[in-house]
């Protein structure tokens, strides 16, 4: 899986690179124009005779794209070339370079330097590019409106019965830091020529590369000003970012390629996010052994679904259920109420059934490998306390859990979340029901899904998987991001066949984090062989993609 690293996990890379390793700067700058030509060679076939124009800021951004201008004047270009500073202000090492290129004006008329510490001159604005490179700011640029942090919530409501004060006791808190920087400006000068490029693009056709990131982005949170680089191609230089995924990135950075600039991947941290790959799902996807019985391929116990007079949830229960057995587990066991049996058994006549009480799921808890408590179980003050003495039981608290819908309804409610003693459980929220747990605005949440989602882990121990357009899952001290999805799965009940999904595969042996990563790449997919075929799929569309 590809490392997707944040603005700060890769200057400490860099770091490391330069300190550690003995790699200097201009080395990489060498490898990073090199690589960034190797690329649009690659795109376009030659760059012969096509008009570039490359802008450059001052820091090692700005170096790399004088290297690459060098490189695609080698190659037969024509290169504009701007620098929005004055010379003096350029860095070392961008300066060493910008000093070698200016050489080149003795041998050839391909090329032309400008030194636009002010304004972009007339003879760039004026003229018709087939390219543009930005390589203003890369990832140097953060936009941090305000500090943020998880809610922290009062003690637990003290009308429950049957729950434990020793099991609900309030944990240790566990520090983490607060973003409290300011949101830095860009220049007036950074913003006319962001609309150069902008306007080029838009009116002339020009096709526009970003060097690392396109300047106006925040590339840790994805983050970006109204006025920014609106790329046909990112060149993530050594790593993604993870800024590309989220928010705007997802719509600024055109098509993204990473280039190689021999900064080894051992230098990013254990912890640091992974991009979950075809590869590793394969590598973990569970296979029946020839001499396999079915208590061998892992039992579910899933508690889910209700019925009254007024209103049916079981369409939650069954998605989750099918979506369990689909995905290969051996013995799946349903706590449902015993008028829906009929229902439950014509849709999934593999499932075997219990009435929903309390005393058959514990007795079924300690038979299970993995439970899922929650689709559509309902949201009653008796539900809510249903799951509160659920998960105060050792005998649920002790097992794979993972948590859905009703459950993370009852435990925002009820006030929960700090008190709960779960050895390994996954919550699987959307952003609205995230807001709730964390207390804080979904927009917020939506600025910095990393933030919340690595301070959630950590502040609370438990694994979470929070949905959406990239699904973030953090569990058991890793990381992982999953893009694999789709609007297929914007429609009522793709999240209960996604729970359905995670507890099997964790009952079949994964870890909560394989199974959560291995069942949400699996997911998209399905979501989107299901939209090759029908216009706007439902999730039961989704689950026979399966």
């Amino acid at each position: 899986m590809l490392p997707v690293l944040t603005a700060e996990e890769m200057r400490e890379v860099d770091y490391d690179a330069v300190i550690k390793l003995r790699i200097t700067e201009k080395q990489l700058m060498e490898l990073a124009g090199k690589e960034s030509c190797n690329i649009l060679l690659e795109k376009f076939g030659s760059v012969a005779g096509k008009s570039v124009l490359v802008l450059c800021g001052k820091g090692n951004n700005g170096g790399d794209g004088i290297v690459l201008a060098r490189h695609l004047l080698n190659h037969g270009a024509e290169v504009d070339l701007a620098y929005l500073c004055k010379t003096d202000l350029l860095k070392q090492d961008g300066a060493a370079t910008l000093k070698i290129l200016a050489q080149y004006v003795s041998y050839t008329d391909a090329l032309r330097v400008f030194e636009a510490d002010e304004f972009l001159p007339e003879a760039i604005s004026s003229k018709r590019y087939d390219i543009i490179v930005d390589a203003i700011l890369g990832t140097g640029y953060k936009r941090t409106d305000h500090p943020k942090g998880l809610k922290r919530r009062e003690a637990n409501n003290p009308y429950l019965p049957s729950i434990s004060e020793e099991r609900l006791t309030e944990p240790e808190k566990q520090p983490f830091e607060l973003a409290a920087e300011l949101r830095p400006s860009l220049s007036p000068l950074i913003q006319e020529a962001i609309r150069l490029i902008n306007r080029m693009k838009a009116e002339r056709g020009a096709y526009v590369v970003a060097l690392d990131s396109p300047t106006g982005l925040d590339c840790t949170t994805g983050e970006a000003e109204p006025t920014c680089v609106e790329a046909d191609l990112t060149i993530s230089l050594a790593f993604l970012k993870s800024g590309f995924f989220f928010g705007r990135g997802r719509e600024v950075c055109g098509e993204v390629r990473v280039a190689d600039i021999s900064i080894p991947s051992f230098l990013v941290k254990p912890d640091a996010m992974r991009l979950i790959d075809e590869a590793f799902v394969s590598a973990h996807l569970p296979i029946r052994k020839p001499q396999s019985a079915k208590h061998l391929n892992g039992k579910v116990l899933v508690v889910a679904g209700s019925q009254s007079e007024e209103s049916s949830m079981m369409g939650a229960l069954l998605l989750a259920l099918r979506g369990a057995l689909k995905c290969g587990a051996g013995y799946v066991c349903a706590a449902v109420p015993p008028s829906a049996y009929n229902l439950v058994h014509s849709a999934a006549p593999e499932a075997v059934l219990i009435a929903q009480t309390e005393s058959n799921i514990l007795e079924k808890a300690d038979w299970a490998d993995a439970i899922l408590i929650g689709c559509g179980l309902g949201r009653t003050p008796e539900r809510q306390a249903f799951v509160a003495k659920l998960l105060s039981s050792p005998l649920v608290a002790q097992k794979k859990l993972v948590l859905d819908a009703d459950a993370l309804y009852a435990i925002s409610e009820l006030d929960l979340l700090s008190q709960l003693r779960l050895q390994n459980a996954l919550l699987t929220p959307h952003l609205g029901e995230f807001s709730r747990l964390v207390q804080t605005s979904a927009r917020e949440i939506d600025s910095d899904r990393l933030f919340y989602v690595k301070s959630f882990a950590k502040e609370y121990r438990l694994g979470l998987l929070l949905k959406g357009a990239p699904t973030l899952i953090a569990a058991n001290g890793r990381l992982y991001l999953n893009d694999a999805g789709t609007p297929a799965l914007a429609t009522a009940g793709t999240g209960d066949l996604l729970a359905g999904m995670i507890v099997s595969f964790a009952a079949q042996g994964l870890s909560l984090d394989t199974a959560a990563a291995v069942a949400s790449y699996l997911h998209g997919i399905a979501g989107r062989k299901a939209s090759e075929t029908i216009h706007n799929p439902s999730a039961t569309d989704v689950l026979n993609a399966l």
